[in-house]
């Protein structure tokens, strides 16, 4: 397959790996281009736009990867990682990212490892590349490849790149505190993550039947799997999107809601969280949230039919409580 370059034609290999894939319109030309999205609403619009996804990273070597890496430094090396060990022999590995995510940084640790980076910028972005050449410095992809597997803190399982992966989550922790013990019956975890909060209404409540994790990032959801094994409780684990809506019907639903898109700042995506819980809560049933203090979250509650107050709050979070009326 040809593309051109001003008047130069380039060669462009006919299969190709995308890690962290996304889609966009000129890939509709391109012969045979395999996903790999662990981000539920971005592995959807990947789907929606007619190209193949795979759940798991695939085995077998590709002419040219392409890695789309999160913001997250370990994640990204990872992903360099996993990345080289699907290049074929004289492939290329093509990276893209945005300044703001240390595009130049990574760039640099790139060149480390394989010394032949070529490096294009525009848009505030940059784009680099390099061929494999049997002459990578395979010491350095191996330190990387040690950055993506399972860890632990505070006894949990946990993975570079997924959300609150070196520390507990201060506002996840204000709520668990809080938790209170007559929770009862079905109860959903929104953007469950790797599981912190869902362990600690199991925890304190003893007459959960049944608890629903919902998350949209698949590596922390195979993560709460691992965090939640073994528990008495009917547990159901579903990568999902949640600002879509959620099946069935809650007496409880408890949730720290994202309140990020990538890099920046998306009030909209905790509101539909919120939006979402009411929806799915039974007559009298209970939201139980943990928020930044000045996220606007009081409002959406009142719209939405639910009783709210505010339980607790430190210098940086606040703890909101809701009781739906009708």
């Amino acid at each position: 397959m040809l593309a051109f370059k001003g008047e130069e034609a380039v060669a462009i290999p006919e299969r190709a790996l995308f890690i962290g894939a996304q889609p966009h319109p000129a890939l509709k030309t391109w012969p045979e281009v395999t996903g790999w999205q662990p981000l539920k609403p971005l592995a959807a619009a990947w789907e929606r736009a007619g190209f193949p996804r795979v759940d798991g990273l695939p085995e077998g070597k590709w002419p040219l990867v392409l890695v789309l890496p999160g913001k997250s430094r370990d994640e990204a090396l990872a992903w360099f990682a996993m990345a080289r060990d699907r290049l074929a022999p004289g492939g290329k590995l093509l990276v893209a990212m945005p300044n703001t995510a240390g595009a130049g940084r990574f760039e640099k640790e790139l060149c480390k490892a394989t010394g032949n980076v070529v490096s294009l910028q525009k848009h505030k972005c940059r784009a680099f590349h390099a061929a494999e050449d049997g002459a990578w410095n395979e010491a350095v992809f191996n330190e990387w490849r040690a950055l993506g597997g399972l860890r632990e803190i505070s006894g949990f399982t946990v993975q570079a790149g997924i959300f609150s992966s070196d520390h507990i989550d201060p506002g996840s922790q204000l709520l668990a505190d809080h938790l209170p013990a007559h929770l009862h019956g079905h109860v959903a975890d929104l953007g469950a993550g790797w599981g912190f909060l869902s362990d600690a209404v199991l925890k304190r409540c003893p007459k959960i039947a049944r608890l629903d994790l919902f998350e949209a990032d698949a590596r922390a959801l195979q993560c709460a799997r691992k965090n939640l094994a073994g528990r008495d409780c009917e547990i159901t684990f579903h990568w999902h999107d949640v600002t879509t809506g959620i099946p069935g019907v809650y007496d409880a639903i408890i949730m720290n809601p994202p309140f990020h898109t990538g890099q920046a700042t998306d009030v909209d995506l905790g509101r539909a969280f919120l939006k979402t819980a009411s929806a799915a809560l039974k007559r009298g049933g209970k939201l139980l949230l943990v928020a930044n203090r000045q996220l606007p979250y009081e409002a959406v509650l009142e719209t939405s039919g639910l009783a709210w107050r505010k339980i607790a709050e430190d210098k940086t979070y606040k703890l909101l409580f809701a009781d739906k009326r009708s």
